[in-house]
C-alpha cells in the first residue's frame, strides 16, 4: 500500500480574498500558538486548513505540514479537536492500470518531494497517537476509472472528487458519537469559504459551513519561501498586507476566514 500525498489545490490557484468592509485586517500575533489561540477563539466546530504545498524546488524549507503537526495539532487537541481528516489516499495497487497511471500523473504533476509523502504519514500516526480519530480520502476502482480514463487523468475530476471525498469524510466525523472539533488539512482549494465562481465545485467549505450552522473557520498556511513572483497568492486582497514583514503575520480575510504567513528564514530541520 502506498501513501498518496495528494494536498494539491494550491498548487494552481488562490483565493482572492472577501469584499467585505473592514477586511482583509491583520490581526496581533507574537507566535502560531498566539495565532491559533485567537481562531479558536472563535470556537469553531470544524476547522478547515489548508497548504500551499511544498516542491522539490523548495525542499530545504520545513513544509506548511510538518509545522502544523509539530507546533499545531497538540494544541488543538488539547483545545478538544477529536477528529482529523486528511487530504491523500491509500493506492492499494489493486485497481489495474489506472490507478498505476492515475498515480504515477498526481505525483509528476505535484512535484512533491518522497519527504512530503513521510510527513503526511507522521501526521496521521501523531494524530492518531494523541488520541484523535484520523479519516482519508476513500478512492475506489471506479474512481481510478472516472478520473483517470484514457490514460491521462482528468483533474477537473480528480479536483471535483476530492472536495466531494472531503466533504464526506468531514461528515462521517460530525455524525460520530462524542465527536467534538474536527479538522480538515489539505490544499487550499477545496476549503474556500467564499470560492471563485470557476472553482465553487471542488470547495466543501459552503455545504460544510451550513452543516455546523456557521461554527466553521477556513485557515489557510503559506510558508513566505514558497510564494514566488509568479504565485497566484499574490494577487490577492490580502497579500499586500504581508509586505516586506519577515515575522508571523496572521490576516483575517473574512468572518471565518483566515491566512497565516510563517516567520522567514527557517530551514529543514530547524
Amino acid at each position: 500500500m502506498k501513501l498518496i500525498a495528494l494536498l494539491m489545490g494550491m498548487a494552481c490557484f488562490a483565493q482572492l480574498g472577501f469584499a467585505e468592509e473592514g477586511y482583509p485586517r491583520v490581526l496581533p500575533a507574537k507566535d502560531v500558538h498566539s495565532a491559533l489561540n485567537r481562531i479558536l477563539a472563535t470556537a469553531p466546530r470544524v476547522l478547515a486548513v489548508g497548504e500551499q504545498h511544498q516542491t522539490n524546488k523548495t525542499a530545504n524549507i520545513p513544509s506548511a505540514i510538518k509545522r502544523f503537526t509539530k507546533d499545531f495539532l497538540p494544541q488543538l487537541r488539547k483545545a478538544g479537536a477529536t477528529d482529523l481528516v486528511v487530504e491523500t489516499w491509500l493506492s492499494t495497487g489493486k485497481c489495474g492500470e489506472e490507478e498505476k497511471q492515475a498515480v504515477a500523473e498526481v505525483e509528476t504533476t505535484t512535484e512533491r518531494p518522497k519527504a512530503t509523502e513521510n510527513e503526511v504519514l507522521t501526521l496521521i500516526v501523531s494524530a492518531k497517537g494523541m488520541g484523535m480519530i484520523p479519516r482519508v480520502l476513500e478512492v475506489k476502482c471506479q474512481d481510478y476509472q472516472a478520473f483517470g480514463k484514457g490514460g491521462d487523468v482528468d483533474y477537473d475530476k480528480l479536483l471535483k472528487f476530492t472536495g466531494d471525498q472531503l466533504r464526506v469524510q468531514i461528515e462521517k466525523a460530525i455524525n460520530r458519537p462524542n465527536s467534538q472539533m474536527v479538522v480538515s488539512y489539505g490544499g487550499a482549494l477545496h476549503n474556500d469559504l467564499q470560492p471563485m465562481e470557476e472553482l465553487a465545485s471542488y470547495a466543501f467549505a459552503p455545504t460544510i459551513a451550513s452543516a455546523v450552522q456557521g461554527s466553521f473557520v477556513e485557515l489557510d498556511l503559506y510558508v513566505p519561501e514558497y510564494l514566488g513572483k509568479d504565485n497566484l497568492a499574490r494577487t490577492s486582497a490580502w497579500y499586500p498586507l504581508v509586505g516586506k514583514k519577515t515575522g508571523l503575520v496572521l490576516i483575517q480575510r473574512g468572518p471565518g476566514s483566515y491566512v497565516l504567513v510563517f516567520p522567514k528564514g527557517r530551514r529543514r530541520g530547524l
